[in-house]
């Protein structure tokens, strides 16, 4: 296990930033899961822990060490990448079994250890089986124990399960979670999977244009976001402008939403709010009906849920409700939109 300590991190290439001035704090045996959009820096963030990528300024210290002055090869970080990179002409114990190899463990001390690799995966009896006669997640399995081989000090992972159906890679990310704690080796995995993040993760460092948006377990980044970015970027979110005034309802376009609670009712002026699709009702609208009226553009059902979309004005709202009964508005409905002050969020400024 090792702790991680990223300061003031900067990756250039040329004049463009990829990372800038990055901050980040592993601690020893965590799970952290680098998420955000492509382009955002992540990948690179990895690659620098991997020792594939110099740093154009700032530091990186492995339990206390300098660890951007030690090559690659000597820094016995476990890598598991995306496109696997496994060696089509070695068996599944021997593709194990490399990293062994080359830091001078005999054949004969190897194969105790691959064949509890093997069994630790999930794929005893494979030894001398082809990779090439392997499913996509036996594959997978065998770049994960390759990684773990060497017996790192850091496992790192770059979106392992992005090229899976959807059901292989719900199932791989719990037997990888389910891993990880028990080996307890320190993990970055990269995805830009917001439901990847959250299963799996003990803590998502959201990246974006280089930058660190925000850092937290997965109820603080989906519930209390800290950026507008990270609002949107988390999952479905109606995000938009209100007007607060202490002792008073709070208003859209000056129609009102109703008394804010809590810590809201002492906000002033405007703010941005937050509130998921969940915590909105929609009621049916005629010719006198008041209020924040919204008319569908599209409903859609989403297996558990049924989510409606409508216009207000140049501002869309998104509504979803269990999918136990049948859609209730259609297209061109009007409805009244009534907002769960309760469960919104004021992203701060």
């Amino acid at each position: 296990m090792a702790q991680v300590s990223l300061q003031n991190i900067e990756k250039r290439y040329g004049v463009f930033e990829a990372l800038k001035d990055v901050n980040l704090e592993i601690k020893s045996g965590e799970f952290i899961c680098l998420l955000g959009p492509s382009g955002c820096g992540k990948t690179t963030l990895l690659r620098i822990l991997a020792g594939l990528e110099d740093l154009s300024a700032g530091s990186l210290q492995v339990d206390g060490e300098d660890f951007s002055t030690i090559p690659c090869h000597k820094r016995n970080v476990g890598m598991v990448f995306q496109s696997l990179a496994l060696f089509p002409h070695l068996s599944v114990g021997e593709n194990i079994g490399y990293g062994m190899d080359i830091r001078g463990i005999s054949k004969i001390d190897r194969r105790p250890k691959v064949e509890a690799l093997l069994q630790t995966v999930g794929l005893e009896g494979h030894f001398d089986s082809s990779v090439s006669a392997l499913s996509g997640g036996q594959r997978q399995r065998v770049a994960i124990a390759r990684a773990l081989g060497i017996e790192p000090i850091l496992f790192l992972m770059d979106e392992p399960f992005s090229a899976l159906d959807a059901t292989l890679r719900e199932h791989l990310q719990i037997e990888v979670k389910k891993l990880q704690h028990r080996l307890g080796v320190t993990t970055v995995f990269v995805t830009h999977d917001q439901n990847e993040a959250m299963s799996i993760a003990d803590r998502i460092v959201i990246l974006n244009d280089g930058v660190i948006e925000q850092s937290g377990t997965a109820t603080e980044v989906y519930a209390r976001p800290q950026t507008e970015f990270v609002a949107g970027f988390m999952g479905t979110n109606n995000i938009f402008k209100a007007d607060f005034e202490p002792g008073k309802e709070v208003m859209l376009n000056g129609i009102s939403l109703g008394l804010p609670t809590g810590d809201k009712a002492k906000f002033s002026g405007q703010h941005t709010v937050s509130v998921r699709p969940e915590y909105l009702q929609l009621r049916s609208a005629d010719a006198d009906t008041s209020g924040l009226i919204g008319t569908v553009n599209f409903v859609r059902l989403l297996g558990s849920s049924i989510e409606t979309e409508l216009n207000v004005g140049d501002q869309t709202f998104i509504h979803t409700m269990v999918s136990d009964r049948a859609p209730e508005f259609a297209v061109g409905d009007k409805a009244v939109i009534s907002v769960d002050l309760e469960h919104a969020w004021v992203i701060p400024s």
